[in-house]
């Protein structure tokens, strides 16, 4: 499979909402409210992206396959915590097309964001996990990432999140 990662483009804000709904309703479906998955918008998620990738505090990567987005990851520098710590990052979303789950898709956009976090000076990323999300949290800890003891509640779903850190540079 020949996927390159790049940065994400304005023209990429739809294919990523797509994406993205998509993936929450196949990988959130049995953890996350049914009537939260179902009521997602694309079209919602579509001008989050574009804000996003207008942001000077976000950084977004695709990972494509024949011209198609078949994952991305976005990270934030600093994180988007109410007390952010000085020198970490944030993954804020990381989602592959369902269909290329354990093809390495999500490996090759990890590694590219944790090497640009640390070429940029970032010591340490963050993320925040559904606390049952097993498949996630398995994938994370091949990275190094661990729980931080910080915990807090999706404002989406009511569900319990626990914050996961990895440092990426000494």
């Amino acid at each position: 499979m020949a996927v390159e990662v790049r940065r994400a483009v304005a023209d990429d804000a739809t294919p990523i909402a797509a994406l993205h709904v998509r993936t929450w309703q196949v990988a959130y479906r049995g953890l996350i409210p049914d009537e939260v998955l179902d009521g997602l918008s694309i079209a919602k998620r579509e001008e989050m992206w574009r804000r996003a990738l207008g942001s000077d505090s976000a950084a977004v990567y695709v990972a494509v396959e024949d011209e198609a987005v078949v994952g991305f990851c976005a990270v934030a520098a600093p994180s988007r915590d109410d007390d952010p710590e000085d020198g970490v990052a944030e993954i804020g979303a990381i989602y592959v097309d369902p269909d290329l789950w354990r093809t390495g898709i999500g490996a090759a956009l990890m590694d590219v964001a944790l090497a640009d976090r640390k070429a940029d000076g970032w010591p340490c990323v963050m993320l925040w996990v559904l606390s049952e999300n097993r498949r996630a949290r398995r994938f994370y800890a091949r990275f190094g990432f661990e729980p931080d003891g910080a915990e807090m509640t999706h404002e989406g779903s009511g569900e319990n999140e626990v914050r996961l850190r990895r440092c990426i540079a000494a």
